[in-house]
């Protein structure tokens, strides 16, 4: 507030006239004049104190609603707003001067939809006096003045994945159990703040941890979103059934797969079928969609799966609709270091071990020097008599795997790996299998070590529980979790227990945690890589979508993508920019990670707020966040109270 200085100038000029005339009107007027001067100086006054009064009550209203939220009332509860006021008023006002009173009130709105609600809100009220200044000399000694402050109580609701990293480096300096004990914490804040919610099930956490893999769920096997019949372009990649199926007559190859003829019906071979040849369960990891499906949460092609209309939806659909499908993790049995043949119409040998089944010697082949990590399969295979063709056919036909003396040769390595008949085989007799389990030679789920993420649920008792049941194995695929990660947000299958995202009355929010870079582990093979959810190097999925115009807008738009780690950020802020798009605001969180480490500028690029309807959710706050390994729970704390942020309505 301010006085015109005109006026001023105006008053002087009146005071100094000594005309009769304006003697006689300055008597009559200065009372009025100078009381309104007095008025204006007090009501500048009286805006001051009531601006600062009503933000100390707003920040009180805020506190004693989050205060309410985690179980504090009544006397309590009001003794709290009242020292929250006194400590945020300024020095020239008397804290004792304001009388202060809390109540809980029911607040008729409408909701983001348009449609009429009832907010549950916290109210302050203040009333207090002021002493006039000036005012006084024109009768006017105080003024009493009322603000008042309302925060609504759970007007929103709010799902929450948490996207953790289980890989083996968090099982260093007890990284894993602070993950677990502060997303423990986290998950107690959120829900205590929805306490007195007026929304049905205000709450509802998923939990994705990742390793070099996504654990979904054996159970989900028969889902019409999984590849059953073997249509995505990767889902053969490593088993050559065209070549090597030795049951040529009933077998064919039919669109995008292959089936066999059992028992007079067809039945389509797949990843599944090894698995069962090899007597041995999927434990529920998946790979990485072709490119730009690894990045989108764009919904499989679910019509005809596993039915009579498999064939006709296979023939319509193009390569781009079958690759939305989500493909089961299988690691190959990668070639041994030995050699197998035949030898005058009798088994010779096994290299390394010769002899068995009478004559022959163990010389020329050998690859050693390719290190293969994962032979759980023996090359060579005992003779069938009953129904398959000739064994010296196999062994000395020309585009059989490993031939006598070829063992460096590359592309005889690799037709040795896509070999099917070894997994028949081991059908036939499971004395050729062996495999650990895990580590090296492993199998076919080697390297599928994290435990199964948890769908979207309401009960903070089943969130935790999956919380403190997470390991540290493996090595790291943070794009694998972001994606798993948004896909249990969202409404559509495979997931579809969340809301829709123009729901304008829910927020979704995932929460990154990790402790080091993408990796991908190397390897001297002709594979380039060992196989991870990526597949094998030398198929160089990884390389889709990488271009600069499909970067861009991103840290890696015109960046020398020349390792695997950077193609692997790349792609994994591709997924953070889309899911913010699909209005899921993302926190990051990088957790004792060196300086200098690439992860740091991808996971500040991939933090950041989503977007509803063309407008942020969130139009500011903290999304990365950069700790140390003692620190994690001040990120995490953070976290908490922006999510489970209150606001203020008038």
């Amino acid at each position: 507030m301010y006085l015109d200085l005109g006026i001023l100038r105006n008053l002087k000029r009146f005071l100094r006239n000594e005309a009769g005339n304006y003697a006689i009107m300055f008597g009559l007027t200065i009372v009025p004049i100078m009381g309104g001067i007095a008025l204006a100086i007090d009501y500048s006054n009286i805006q001051r104190q009531k601006s600062d009064v009503q933000d100390a009550l707003d920040a009180a209203a805020l506190a004693s609603a989050k205060e309410f939220s985690n179980g504090v009332s009544g006397a309590a509860l009001e003794a709290y707003a009242e020292d929250f006021v006194a400590a945020n008023l300024p020095s020239y006002i008397d804290p004792d001067s304001i009388d202060l009173t809390l109540s809980l009130v029911n607040k008729a709105a409408t909701d983001g939809n348009g449609d009429p609600t009832t907010l549950k809100t916290v109210r302050l009220d203040a009333e207090f006096g002021y002493d006039s200044f000036l005012a006084k000399t024109v009768g006017q000694d105080s003024f009493d003045i009322g603000v008042a402050s309302q925060v609504a109580l759970g007007n929103i609701t709010v799902e929450v994945a948490l996207v953790i990293d289980n890989s083996g480096s968090m099982g260093q300096k007890s990284k894993i159990s602070s993950a677990r004990n502060t997303a423990k914490d986290l998950v107690d804040t959120i829900f205590a703040a929805a306490s007195n919610s007026n929304k049905d099930d205000p709450v509802s956490f998923s939990l994705v941890p990742f390793s070099s893999h996504v654990n979904i769920g054996a159970d989900n096997k028969d889902e019409p979103w999984m590849d059953n019949v073997g249509w995505s372009s990767i889902h053969n990649e490593n088993l050559d059934w065209e070549n090597t199926y030795l049951t040529a007559n009933t077998f064919q190859k039919k669109g995008a797969g292959f089936r066999e003829k059992v028992n007079g019906n067809w039945e389509w071979k797949t990843r599944f079928s090894v698995f069962d040849m090899l007597d041995t369960e999927w434990k529920g990891c998946v790979e990485m969609r072709p490119w730009p499906h690894n990045t989108l949460d764009t919904a499989a092609i679910t019509e005809g799966a596993n039915n009579t209309d498999a064939i006709k939806v296979n023939r319509n659909s193009d390569e781009d609709d079958l690759n939305r499908l989500f493909v089961p993790y299988f690691a190959p049995a990668e070639p041994q270091s030995q050699y197998a043949y035949e030898s005058s119409g009798s088994w010779g040998g096994w290299g390394g071990w010769g002899g068995w089944g009478g004559g022959g010697s163990s010389s020329g082949y050998s690859n050693d020097w390719y290190n293969y990590s994962n032979d759980y399969l023996d090359d060579w295979v005992r003779p069938n008599p009953s129904n398959l063709n000739s064994i010296e056919q196999i062994y000395y036909d020309d585009s059989f795997p490993s031939p006598y003396n070829n063992g460096v040769i590359q592309s005889k390595q690799n037709l040795r790996q896509d070999w099917v008949w070894r997994y028949q085989a081991a059908a036939l007799d499971d004395d050729h299998i062996h495999f650990s389990g895990s580590g090296t030679n492993g199998g076919p789920n080697t390297g599928c070590v994290a435990q199964p993420l948890t769908e979207l649920t309401t009960s903070k008792s089943n969130i935790k529980s999956e919380i403190s049941d997470m390991g540290a194995s493996g090595n790291t695929n943070i794009q694998a979790g972001v994606s798993w990660g948004w896909r249990t947000l969202s409404p559509g299958e495979p997931f579809t227990a969340g809301r829709d995202p123009s729901d304008e009355t829910n927020r979704k929010y995932m929460i990154v945690l990790t402790d080091g870079n993408n990796t991908y582990g190397s390897s001297s093979t002709p594979n380039g890589t060992t196989y991870a959810a990526w597949g094998y190097g030398k198929h160089e999925r990884i390389d889709e979508g990488l271009t600069s115009s499909d970067l861009a807008g991103t840290p890696y738009q015109g960046v020398s993508l020349n390792s695997f780690e950077k193609k692997m950020n790349a792609h994994t802020v591709q997924t953070c920019n889309n899911a913010k798009a699909d209005g899921v605001t993302i926190f990051t969180i990088a957790f004792d990670v060196s300086n200098g480490s690439s992860v740091k500028d991808m996971l500040e690029a991939c933090a950041g707020s989503g977007t509803v309807n063309n407008s942020l959710v969130m139009s500011s706050g903290t999304f990365y966040f950069d700790v140390s390994a003692s620190d994690l729970d001040v990120a995490m704390e953070a976290i908490a109270s922006q999510i489970s942020e209150l606001r203020i309505v008038r």
